[in-house]
C-alpha cells in the first residue's frame, strides 16, 4: 500500500514508518525535520499547496504532524490551534484533491478533560481542559464531517503516556525520558504536584501495533482508546526507575500544572472488539526497555 505519513520524523511517526517498511508498505514522510529511514520532504503540513502534490496515488494517510504538549498549550493557544486544527484541514483537502480516502491520526485522552470516572470509555464526556486537548477534539470532528461529506474512512486512536525507546525530545517535557535522563546524570528529578497523579502509560510498540491493525477498518469514522491496562503514579514510576538504575532519585516537588488531571486511565475493551488489539507490554518492561536505550546512547556519546 502506497502511505503518506504527517510528522514521520518524530517518535512515533519513526517507529510507524519502519513498521510500515517492514510490513512491506512503500512510504512517503512529510515533516519539518529529516527521518533518514524513509523518503522525507520537509513541508509544512499547513500549505496545502506545497504538500498536495505527494499525496497523489496514495492509498491511506497517518496524520501525526501535531503540538503534543498540553501545558505549552495553555501558555500558547494560538500555536495549537493554527497548527493541529488548519494543519489535518490541510492534509484533508490535499486528500480528497487527489482522492485518498483512508484517514488515520493521533488523538488523545486529553479529549476527555477530567474524567468523571475511570477506566473512561470512548462515550464518556469530552471537555477538554487545555487548548491541546481541544485541538485533538476539535480534529475528530473535522475528520468525522469528512467521513460524512465525502465518504472518508476516520481513524482516530485515542492513547495516553506514549513512551519507549527513542523518546528524546528537545527540550524533553515528557515523563518517563525526562525521569530517567535527569536520575542517569544525578540531576533533581523534577515533578509537577506532589507525584500521585496517575497516568495510563503505553509502550510504543503496541500503538504501532494498533496503527497497522486500523489499516484494515472500513468505510466510516472510527474512534477507541488505546491504554496500558493499569493506571501508574508519578512517583510510582521514579521508584521502579529507581531500582533499574540503582540510584537514589533527587525529587524536586513544584505546583501542578494548570490543566493537568489527577488521573487518566482508559478501558480499551473497544479496541480489543475492533481491532483485536490489547497491549502487550507492562510498565516494569517498558521502562527496562527505555532504560536500556538511554544507557546504550549514553555509551555512544562517550
Amino acid at each position: 500500500m502506497n502511505i503518506v505519513v504527517t510528522g514521520g520524523s518524530g517518535f512515533l511517526g519513526k517507529h510507524l514508518c519502519r513498521a510500515l517498511l517492514n510490513n512491506g508498505h512503500r512510504v512517503l514522510n512529510l515533516d519539518f525535520h529529516n527521518n533518514p529511514e524513509v523518503t522525507t520532504y520537509q513541508l509544512d503540513v499547513l500549505s496545502q499547496s506545497a504538500i498536495s502534490p505527494y499525496f497523489k496515488g496514495a492509498e491511506a494517510v497517518f496524520h501525526l504532524a501535531s503540538y503534543i504538549e498540553a501545558g505549552e498549550s495553555v501558555e500558547n493557544p494560538k500555536k495549537y490551534l493554527e497548527n493541529n486544527i488548519m494543519g489535518t484541514l490541510s492534509v484533508l483537502e490535499a486528500m480528497r484533491e487527489h482522492n485518498v480516502k483512508k484517514f488515520l491520526f493521533s488523538s488523545s485522552a486529553a479529549v476527555y478533560g477530567e474524567p468523571l470516572r475511570t477506566p473512561i470509555k470512548e462515550d464518556d464526556r469530552t471537555i477538554p481542559i487545555n487548548p491541546y486537548g481541544m485541538t485533538k477534539l476539535a480534529m475528530e470532528g473535522l475528520v468525522s464531517s469528512y467521513v460524512q461529506s465525502h465518504g472518508f474512512t476516520g481513524v482516530a486512536l485515542r492513547y495516553f503516556n506514549l513512551y519507549g525507546p527513542g523518546e528524546d525530545h528537545k527540550p524533553e517535557t515528557h515523563a518517563i525520558p525526562r525521569f530517567i535522563q535527569q536520575m542517569m546524570k544525578n540531576d533533581e528529578v523534577t515533578v509537577w504536584g506532589d507525584g500521585t497523579n496517575k497516568r495510563d502509560y503505553i509502550y510504543i510498540d503496541d500503538v504501532v501495533q494498533a496503527h497497522l491493525l486500523a489499516l484494515q477498518l472500513p468505510q466510516g469514522f472510527h474512534y477507541m482508546n488505546l491504554s496500558g491496562r493499569n493506571a501508574t503514579g508519578v512517583i510510582d514510576i521514579i521508584h521502579m526507575l529507581e531500582e533499574i538504575l540503582h540510584k537514589q532519585a533527587q525529587i524536586k516537588f513544584f505546583p501542578p500544572r494548570p490543566g493537568d488531571p489527577m488521573e487518566l486511565f482508559a478501558d480499551s475493551s473497544k479496541a480489543k472488539e475492533v481491532l483485536g488489539w490489547e497491549a502487550q507490554v507492562g510498565i516494569q518492561d517498558g521502562l527496562v526497555r527505555s532504560v536500556k536505550w538511554f544507557e546504550e546512547q549514553l555509551t555512544e556519546t562517550t
